[in-house]
């Protein structure tokens, strides 16, 4: 069956069940121990819990299990098991002032590998191990981060059982399409976390699923996209995001000033030695709820010192926004403008711009000028054909469809990412194929929607690392 469009929902709402979640498992077993006085901070320990649930646990630096502490629970992906987690979140790294707890999977899968499963027995099993661990790490509050089918899992809990939870990061999923996805999740704030060039699950289902709960009319919501990012997890990305849905949901303001300043920081290159734009659209809106006290207001007013910092924090990224735009502008100084073409040098720039800094004044001002939601609304719902030819098996029926879609979609952020490998060789196959003037023509275009996407980033980039 071929692959729908990003443009329907059903991409995002189950066309995948579950994608095998690389990375390493922990090397040698962690010493057993029950969770209890006298641990070592951030030392890796296992154990097991009352129903069977094998885990991996670490405190953090002060720990007493008297002061109450966030929790936050790792899920793994298909072929996995409970040592995943902390093999690939180092705990200073990854919520290093939380107790942080990786568990197996709540149903048994392939070569004695762990899963997990939509069903309400998996459900009711994680329930009952998340309540065990509140009560025996002494927590108050959840956090969920979850990394391909764990994490299609973790938004599916958040809408079984809301009340357990305070913030998911979902990383490189989507939602089930018999996930719960109402008002009843309206209190957790829901982060999707997804590279932009996952090889395993479409970047395109978390950008659907993130606009179907929006629809939904769901408060808390966020996108984290990571440019020309595979489907491996990553500690500080992941670690960055859980700080928004902590950002928007705690109590204290001066802890959300916190962690907006953290996400505003440009990091150095990670484990993978990896780089990417700070976390601009997150710190923007957890200064906006500083500011504004929406959409959850505090437990007590901001002072005047932290909301001066959050006001100078958030003017300095509309000020570094503003540079972008202008940028930009230079390109595409009118709607008239918004055309593939030679000069589409643009095309990525604005890709990026547009999630990077989601939510930031000045460049929601520029996309409402151009009304590029709205072009790339109808894009999308244009994009169709593309999908379904580049996910079957003819690859000149994939370039025939590209040269007639591409025109009147190139704004869609979420094709395929060997789209434009792909079109560098389809010149070269242009005499077997016998393509025609009025193909080339249009090879020309695909040529400079690859071209545009590719020299945009470069551009980007050169901007934002200029950011200090």
């Amino acid at each position: 069956m071929a692959r729908p469009s990003p443009s329907s929902i059903s991409v995002c709402l189950g066309s995948i069940v579950a994608a095998f979640a690389g990375g390493a498992l922990l090397g040698q077993e962690p010493e057993p121990r029950e969770p209890g006085p006298g641990a070592t901070p951030h030392q890796i320990y296992q154990s097991k819990s009352s129903g069977g649930l094998r885990y991996t646990w670490t405190i953090p630096p002060g720990y007493d299990a008297a002061t109450p502490l966030g929790l936050t629970v790792i899920l793994h992906g298909t072929g996995l098991d409970y040592r995943w987690g902390h093999a690939n979140h180092p705990p200073a790294k990854f919520r290093p002032m939380d107790v942080v707890v990786s568990v197996d999977g709540t149903s048994p899968g392939p070569n004695e590998s762990r899963l997990f499963l939509g069903e309400p027995k998996d459900v009711e099993r994680f329930h009952e191990f998340l309540d065990e661990m509140k009560e025996r790490f002494g927590t108050d509050r959840a956090f969920l981060y979850g990394h391909s089918q764990g994490s299609f899992f973790a938004l599916h809990y958040a809408g079984e059982r809301p009340a357990d939870l305070v913030g998911v990061c979902a990383h490189a999923s989507g939602l089930w399409n018999w996930s719960k996805t109402g008002r009843a999740t309206k209190d957790v704030a829901i982060a999707f976390l997804h590279g932009s060039a996952d090889p395993v699950v479409p970047y395109g289902q978390s950008v659907a699923a993130r606009d179907h709960l929006h629809g939904l009319g769901l408060p808390l919501l966020h996108l984290r996209r990571l440019q020309s990012y595979n489907h491996w997890p990553n500690a500080v990305r992941s670690d960055e995001t859980l700080g928004w849905c902590e950002g928007m949901t705690c109590p204290d303001p001066a802890r959300a000033l916190a962690l907006a300043e953290q996400l505003a920081t440009a990091k150095p290159a990670d484990e993978y030695q990896w780089t990417t734009v700070p976390a601009f659209a997150a710190a923007r809106e957890i200064l906006r709820r500083i500011e504004t006290g929406k959409p959850r207001p505090f437990a007590v007013e901001p002072d005047a010192r932290t909301k001066a910092a959050a006001k100078a924090l958030a003017a300095r990224i509309e000020a570094h926004a503003k540079e972008h735009v202008a940028a930009l502008k230079k390109q595409l100084p009118a709607k008239k403008a918004l055309v593939l073409d030679a000069s589409s040098d643009w095309l990525g720039h604005l890709s990026a711009l547009r999630e990077d800094f989601r939510g930031v004044d000045v460049v929601e001002a520029f996309v409402a000028e151009l009304g590029i939601d709205e072009l790339a609304l109808r894009h999308a719902k244009e994009s169709g054909k593309l999908f379904e030819a580049w996910y079957g098996d003819d690859p000149r029926a994939t370039c025939e469809a590209a040269l007639e879609v591409l025109p009147r979609a190139f704004l869609v952020d979420a094709y395929p990412p060997e789209l434009a490998e792909a079109i560098g060789g389809w010149r070269g196959k242009a005499k077997d194929w016998r393509l025609g003037k009025k193909e080339l023509a249009a090879l020309e275009l695909a040529e400079a929607w690859a071209r545009g996407k590719a020299e945009g980033v470069k551009a980007y980039q050169a901007l934002w690392k200029r950011w200090d």
